[in-house]
């Protein structure tokens, strides 16, 4: 199966370059081709501006590159920063969040100078792969090659709308710029099905139904899953983006955290105190990104009985019964092979 999808994939790259005249072909395909795949929509590039205005910025005092970062970077590209990165925050917070970039961001120079040579390409071997596997997905919305300012490696944000409904894919340059081809191909993939399920589950948008915890649980445990759908036969640690020692340590706990888990679910407990299982930030209290654990494990035990082509269809009361019943089965079976082991 995996030696067919690498046939397939050169198969759709030679078509893809057929489309176009030869002239394009050889000189630079990249633009045409990452257009037919995101249906006709373009990649906004915004890591190339910010190139450009280090170059202008790299020897001058804070307040001259604050100043640059505005005119030159910013203000180009101000739905992204507004939506994508500051998302509410006020002009002190602001300040702080550019002041602290401008500060680390000389160090990853290189890097991401490096990651902006290679990232339509991979771009384009990942949207095949994924259209190959999910070939109903139709893109809807720009994607971004943007700057997260080290918050995140790709997200779907609400950019090109301004009802707060997740539209658009933001890949985050200087985060992804550490990351190995094989991980850069799992981040992308993980939001691109982001954007395929939002497509069905905001049809009839409901914001406070989608921030409930069993839907934030399943729309992870979903992604997860479908980067396995996509590339097949990885360790499973790898679709998480986890260590092997962190998967193997969650695998030990799953019904302790399946319990705790369920209990916000049942309480209907607020983002604030359920986002923390979604956290790469180091915690006491919730295992590390443990949500992405859970809700993989709870669309794997799903999958025995529907396609993910159903899953994305369900409603959020839909996956919200399929959460409990598998977290609440999870619970059991760890409490029955503690017994048996005592």
């Amino acid at each position: 199966m995996y030696g067919l999808k690498k046939i397939a994939l050169a198969t759709a790259v030679v078509f893809l370059s057929g489309l176009f005249p030869v002239s394009q072909a050889t000189a630079a395909p990249d633009r045409s081709i990452m257009e037919a795949l995101l249906d006709g929509h373009k990649v906004v590039n915004v890591v190339d501006d910010f190139l450009a205005f280090w170059e202008q910025a790299k020897r001058q005092y804070p307040r001259r590159q604050r100043r640059l970062w505005k005119r030159m970077v910013e203000d180009r590209h101000r739905d992204y920063f507004e939506r994508a990165v500051y998302r509410g925050a006020d002009p002190e917070q602001r300040r702080l969040m550019l002041d602290l970039f401008l500060a680390v961001v000389p160090e990853r120079i290189d890097a991401i100078r490096e990651f902006n040579k290679e990232i339509n390409s991979r771009l384009i071997e990942t949207l095949i792969y994924f259209k190959s596997r999910f070939p109903e997905y139709r893109h809807r919305t720009d994607l971004y090659i943007g700057l997260s300012m080290f918050m995140f490696d790709g997200s779907v944000r609400a950019v090109q709308n301004e009802e707060g409904m997740p539209d658009t894919l933001c890949l985050g340059a200087d985060v992804l710029a550490d990351y190995s081809a094989k991980e850069l191909r799992m981040a992308v993939t993980h939001e691109l099905f982001h954007l395929y399920h939002f497509g069905h589950l905001f049809q009839e948008p409901s914001l406070p139904e989608i921030r409930k915890a069993h839907t934030r649980l399943m729309i992870e445990g979903m992604a997860v899953a479908a980067a396995e759908a996509v590339y097949l036969y990885e360790p499973n640690d790898q679709y998480l983006h986890f260590s092997r020692r962190e998967y193997l340590s969650q695998q030990a706990d799953l019904a302790f955290n399946s319990q705790k888990y369920l209990e916000l679910i049942l309480v209907d407990a607020p983002p604030e105190q359920y986002e923390q299982w979604f956290s790469s930030a180091p915690s006491r209290e919730v295992p590390l990104r443990g949500g992405y654990m859970l809700g993989y494990e709870v669309t794997r035990r799903v999958l025995a009985a529907y396609t993910l082509e159903q899953m994305v269809r369900m409603t959020p009361a839909q996956l919200r019964e399929h959460a409990e019943e598998q977290l609440a089965a999870m619970t059991t079976d760890g409490v029955l092979m503690m017994a048996a082991s005592s």
